[in-house]
This record gives C-alpha cells, structure tokens and sequence, in this order.
C-alpha cells in the first residue's frame, strides 16, 4: 500500500446530511439534485474498470487499497482491475485491442505519459457541475495543477498524496561512527555528509547518497517549469533550471559515488539501499517506504532545503482517478471518484501511511495509525511544515522528463553541466516541435 504525505468528498448538504456518493447537495425545490441523480446511478448495476499506472500493482493491492471501500459504497457495481505488464506500451495494447477503461490511476509524474500521450483525457467539468461536487474541500494545490493540465478544466479527482523525502539507513551510520541525518539541514549540508558516507571498507563500496534524480527535479522547491505553458519550448537552461539540476549533479561526482555504470535507472540507484545495503541515504518519493519498510533499520527525514528557500519544502506529488475519454459509464465512474475524495475514504487511507487531499488540517489526525512499521520513525517529516508551488506541467511533460534524464546520463559520463542541458533542451524542442506538426 503506498505510503505518506499531503493533502475529498463525502459532501455535506446544506441541510447538515451526508449526501450520496461523495457529492454535496444544495437546497432546492427541484427534487433531481445531485445526490438523487447520484442514488440513481449507484443502483444500477455497472462494470467499472481500472487501469493502474503505477507498477507493481496486482488485484489483491488495488482491492486493499481502493476496491475493497469502494464496494462498501457501491456494492452493485463490479470491479475489474486490468494489470500492468510493462507500462504505457501495455496500456495502448489494452487500448487498441478494443478493452474499455473507466478510470485510470496515475500519479501526477506518470499523467503525460498515459493520459495525455494517448489521449485519455476527458474533462469532468460538466460532471462536478451536474453533482454539485465541492472542489473548495480539496486542497488548492492538487486542484491547481489539474487546471494547469486541462487549461482551465479538470481531467481527474486526487486520492492521495506525497512528496520527496530523505531516507537513511541507521546502521550504515553507526557502523562508521556519523550521526545521523537530521531534519532541518540545508543542501550543502547533505552534501557534506554524503561524502563522509561515501568509502570503501572491508573492499565493499558503500555509496554515500543515491536518488530518485527524476522525481527530485520535478518536486524541486525551487519550482521551476520543464517547458514554457504557451510555446513548450524546454526551459532547461533557465536559472532555476540549472540551479536545481547542478545541485543534485554533483552528488553523482563524488569520487566513490558515481551511479552503477555512470547510468541513471531507478532501479540502480533505489536497490543497493535496500537490497545490499551499500548506500547510506537515499532521496525518492514518500511512499517508497513501502518497499524497505521492512528489510532495514532505517529512519527518514525532510528534504534538505536550499539555503534561500529555508522552510520550503518540496511540490506535492498527487495521485488522480482520471476518467478515461473511453469510458461508457461517466456518470457511475464519477461517483466511484468522488467517493475516494470523501472524509471516511481519506481517513482510511491517512491511517495506512498516506497523505490526505483534503484541505482539513484534522485529516491527517490519524496519520499512520495502522502502519506497525510506523512505530518509531519519525513520520512527522514526511509532512513538511510548508510545500513549493507546484511547476506548470505541460501535455509534452514526458518528453521533457526524458530529456532531462538524458542529460543526467551526459552529466554522468563526463559532460559538464551546460553542454548537457543544451544538448537536452535542442532535443526537446525538436521532438516537441514534430508532435506539433511544425
């Protein structure tokens, strides 16, 4: 079950009831209002079907997660999960060979590349209309971004959130006599501390740092856009841009910290912590601690901050119900969408390590509470005080994305900083340019 952070609609109706589905009511003489149409749809026996683009999933993970809670709401409706093989070629094979999909769950980093890349996208303006669905529960941050993406629309609803952290593995730093990380620490600090980490010993070579590179950049407090919103040419040579990118660069040139192969996968520099045990701190996503939670003695801390932005943490990172432009079930999709945003829902999945959506600072009054592995971590970091703004992100995100990992492969075979980012904002533009037809 993914773990962590951040920020909705069991609406209330003015009257002071709960209403159908997640969907607020108003007063009115008209008897067809939303949370009628609502109880109407969810009586009729429908199929929903799911795509997950988030590896790793199986049928037993999405019923844990969303299937199980989403049939107590609407038990006429049948579930089915369509699995994953090898991301988003797996998904246009599902497409094309003629499967429906109702909703499709991404993360806000995966959304160009299977929602927009194949043109899933449906605005559900008119369905938040029709339902009186009540966007000011959500937190404004992971309602911002929807509208960046849909040009005033909104293609999904969020169901949970996270951001980048600082893991770190407790024994590695006892054994070499180094405290441990702290929150609060600066960037440079971190630096510093991870070439004291970084060493051979006993021939085995520990890594002082690794990092999830992408999602590091893409949550950056700096908050800088891969792409201009208006003419999507790559703005990787901007200020910011390169700030950001240098900063996390030089970790990787650290003698004795270079990445397996001087390649960037997330895989290379994720396993060794876990697995062999060889890195000391490792920087990714909140809810990776589901994948070690158990196999090491490790504790976790807030991203170091750059010493100008003292405080700010880095972007939310959402996860949406998207409703496939394919869908044949809008309306019952909708209420399963909604429900997911509702005050039981989020407490359920705040109390399994996961960040609300909501706006409601008492939300996350349970955080945790049915995660053991919870117990003695210091989990109060994996909500930081203050988030950045999230970047504009463009329909050709995902081209940028891999650009950019491009030059973090350039930058690690020796190319400085400058050429590599020039390198990969000329190929950018070019692919960006071909997608357009110009």
């Amino acid at each position: 079950m993914a773990v962590l952070f951040l920020f909705a609609v069991l609406m209330i109706s003015c009257s002071g009831g709960n209403s159908a589905a997640g969907v607020q009511t108003k007063e009115s003489p008209n008897p067809n209002n939303g949370a009628d149409i609502a109880k109407q749809v969810s009586e009729q026996p429908t199929e929903i079907d799911f795509y997950v683009a988030i590896n790793g999933w199986t049928d037993d993970k999405f019923m844990t997660m969303y299937g199980n809670k989403i049939k107590e709401k609407f038990p006429n409706y049948t579930l089915k999960f369509i699995p994953q093989i090898s991301g988003s070629k797996t998904l246009t094979e599902v497409l094309t060979g003629g499967q429906n999909i109702d909703i499709l769950v991404s993360s806000i980093g995966l959304t160009s590349d299977f929602l927009i890349k194949l043109n899933m996208q449906s605005d559900i303006s008119d369905l938040i209309k029709k339902y009186n669905y009540d966007l000011s529960r959500l937190n404004p941050s992971v309602v911002e971004v929807q509208r960046q993406l849909a040009n005033g629309g909104i293609y999904g609803l969020p169901v949970y959130n996270t951001t980048a952290e600082l893991f770190y593995n407790k024994e590695l730093f006892n054994r070499f006599g180094v405290p441990f990380p702290k929150d609060g620490m600066n960037w440079d600090e971190l630096y510093e501390l991870a070439k004291r980490m970084t060493r051979t010993d006993s021939g085995v070579k520990y890594r002082g740092f690794a990092s999830s590179y992408s999602h590091m950049m893409v949550l950056s407090q700096l908050s800088m856009p891969y792409l201009d919103e208006k003419t999507y040419k790559a703005r990787f040579l901007d200020d910011d841009f390169k700030r950001a990118f240098a900063n996390l660069m030089r970790f990787i040139q650290i003698p004795g910290n270079e990445m397996p192969k001087n390649k960037f996968t997330t895989a290379g520099e994720k396993e060794p912590f876990y697995k062999d045990k060889t890195t000391a701190m490792y920087a990714s996503l909140g809810d990776s601690a589901t994948t070690f939670a158990e196999l090491l003695d490790w504790d976790v801390v807030g991203l170091p901050y750059f010493k100008d932005k003292m405080g700010v943490g880095p972007q939310p990172y959402p996860y949406y119900f998207y409703l496939s432009s394919s869908s044949k079930h809008r309306d019952a999709a909708f209420q399963v969408m909604a429900q997911v945003t509702s005050d039981e829902y989020q407490d359920f999945i705040v109390r399994n390590g996961n960040v609300t959506i909501l706006s409601n600072p008492d939300a996350m009054k349970n955080f945790g509470k049915d995660i053991p592995y919870f117990k003695g971590k210091n989990v109060q970091a994996l909500l930081p005080a203050k988030f950045a703004a999230p970047a504009i992100k463009t329909k050709y995100q995902s081209i940028a994305d891999d650009a950019f990992k491009d030059a973090v492969n350039d930058v690690a075979a020796g190319t400085d900083i400058n050429t590599a980012l020039r390198k990969a904002a000329e190929a950018a533009d070019k692919e960006i340019a071909a997608a357009e037809g110009k």
